[in-house]
């Protein structure tokens, strides 16, 4: 007779990914793509999932320790999707203020491998940030761009679908300190409308910092407000910024107040 089946959670759910193995394969620094004067930009090609996920490295110069932050991007039309898209603005400020940032262009972005996009509640992209995080962790303190790397002080980053990657990512690792959640599609996934855990914001020992641009027609702004309540019902650490008449892209004086928060928290 055949041996029971156990119950296997949901293959898309926070139990699946936490009993995933990263890591996998080499990521691998294609070359030095751009020179600034406080920081080197690293064009980077990794593996996840059997794809090759593409992306960038900002390393500051100096001898550090460097916290690392990965930053996640927001959805854009995988036909005018570039490598240095708008999220770019971001990471080279966390670089500038001393930070490793590390950028990949999720899967079904190019020139990352394509696929479909699923219904699998932002499981595969996240995936591809727990790969990265787990291939460059390994780098730590060796020979390379990784060399002076502080993964005990690992940070995330995401904007609207980026967002929603990240509170999946740090209900995954519990390692990571701190999450700036802006404008993040943060209850579109959510455990009540997947029948599954997609969060577990109890499990992150993380502090969080929202953001959300009042005139959002994206994504609602509301949403973020839940989220707030949420993380304070929880007891966890967390300040939250609106900014009046700003779309879902802050620009302007806005974007240059919430670079500052970013830095500063």
């Amino acid at each position: 007779s055949n041996p029971p089946v156990l119950n296997q959670p949901n293959p898309y759910s926070v139990e699946a990914l936490q009993e995933r193995n990263y890591g996998q394969g080499e990521l691998s620094v294609e070359y030095a793509w751009e020179n600034k004067p406080e920081f080197t930009r690293y064009y980077i090609t990794y593996p996840s999932d059997g794809l090759t996920i593409h992306g960038f490295v900002n390393v500051p110069v100096g001898k550090g320790p460097f916290p690392v932050i990965v930053a996640l991007h927001g959805y854009i039309p995988p036909s005018e999707y570039k490598t240095r898209d708008y999220s770019t603005r971001y990471a080279d400020a966390l670089a500038q203020n001393g930070f490793i940032v590390l950028h990949p262009n999720l899967r079904g972005f190019p020139p990352s491998d394509m696929v479909t996009r699923r219904g699998d509640s932002l499981t595969g992209y996240t995936i591809d940030a727990l790969n990265l995080i787990a291939l460059a962790r390994r780098q730590a303190g060796r020979e390379g761009i990784f060399k002076n790397a502080d993964f005990s002080h690992l940070g995330i980053w995401g904007h609207s679908l980026g967002g929603g990657i990240a509170l999946r990512v740090m209900s995954v690792l519990p390692e990571i300190k701190a999450g700036v959640i802006y404008a993040s599609v943060s209850q579109r996934y959510s455990n009540v409308s997947s029948g599954y855990t997609v969060y577990d914001l109890e499990a992150s020992s993380a502090a969080f910092s929202l953001h959300h641009g009042e005139n959002d027609h994206t994504v609602p702004p509301a949403w973020t407000k839940t989220l707030y309540q949420q993380l304070l019902d929880l007891g966890k650490t967390v300040e939250y910024f609106t900014y009046p008449g700003q779309p879902h892209t802050l620009y302007g004086q806005s974007d240059h107040l919430f670079i500052q928060r970013m830095v500063i928290f």
